[in-house]
């Protein structure tokens, strides 16, 4: 009977710690979504209640802040975000097949190269990136934000690890059968490998919507800008005090709805990728 009431005991201390930590993650979002709603004088007075009189003035009034300049500052994150994280994923599905299937002279001394510049820090490599783009007139352009980093070694590394456990045996039956490297690739690796790659599209698209400095290194002009880096400039004078937290509490909600919808398309795929690379043949 003592343990009996023992693991009750734990399992309503267990409960009660997930109930605080979840009330605590949710807290700033919560703060976020009713400021949304407050009026700017209202939110100098009230931060931490309830809105007195909801209103969805703020959201009309950002996406017309200062010609429209929010409006396609999200689109171009949207753009800039969707190719990118297409490309990222193509580029490391394809090279993770051919490091995972295929069998090729210096493989595992170019693979653990790869693998070596995931040491380096990013802002060392920036300045000569910066150089670079620069001598070819690319900056402030949408290629600049899209085309470095598409070699993502880590979305490499990560679905080589989900493709190593993948049998050979159904590749070697489709190469029997007449099939290419292509069409393996194509009609076996990557239907099977849907998990793994739902679950790294998330973290590229949530790494690639959050980038702020990149693009801030990069871009002077904000009609190629995203909206990360806008949002925290939003300003209606010229002093600290003329700052609109209500349009920067609802532009913060604005720029966290993509996130909301590619997990919850990808949400399964997500769940499952704490298993990708742990189940051998």
């Amino acid at each position: 009977m003592g343990n009996i009431w023992r693991v009750k005991f734990h399992r309503v201390i267990l409960i009660s710690i997930l109930i605080i930590a979840s009330l605590l993650a949710l807290f700033p979002i919560l703060m976020m979504l009713m400021n949304s709603f407050k009026t700017s004088a209202e939110l100098a007075f009230n931060s931490w209640g309830l809105p007195e009189l909801w209103t969805a003035d703020n959201y009309i009034d950002l996406l017309a802040f200062n010609s429209n300049i929010i409006t396609r500052t999200f689109m171009n994150s949207v753009f800039v975000t969707v190719t990118y994280t297409v490309l990222t994923l193509v580029i490391s599905s394809l090279a993770a097949y051919a490091f995972s299937k295929l069998r090729f002279r210096g493989q595992n001394v170019l693979f653990f190269g790869l693998l070596a510049t995931m040491m380096i820090p990013r802002e060392i490599t920036m300045p000569a990136i910066y150089l670079m783009f620069s001598r070819v007139n690319m900056l402030n352009s949408y290629s600049v934000q899209i085309f470095p980093g598409i070699a993502n070694v880590f979305c490499l590394f990560m679905l080589r690890q989900y493709m190593n456990s993948l049998p050979d045996s159904i590749i070697e039956a489709a190469l029997i059968d007449g099939a290419g490297y292509w069409k393996v690739f194509w009609r076996i690796m990557l239907p099977m490998s849907r998990p793994a790659i739902g679950a790294m599209a998330i973290l590229v698209f949530l790494e690639k919507w959050n980038d702020y400095l990149w693009p801030s290194m990069l871009l002077t002009k904000p009609e190629v800008m995203p909206i990360m880096v806008i949002l925290p400039t939003l300003n209606i004078g010229n002093s600290l005090y003329a700052i609109p937290w209500n349009l920067i509490m609802t532009g913060c909600v604005i720029v966290t709805i993509p996130l909301l919808i590619v997990f919850l398309i990808f949400q399964e795929q997500f769940m499952s990728s704490i298993t990708i690379g742990a189940v051998k043949e």
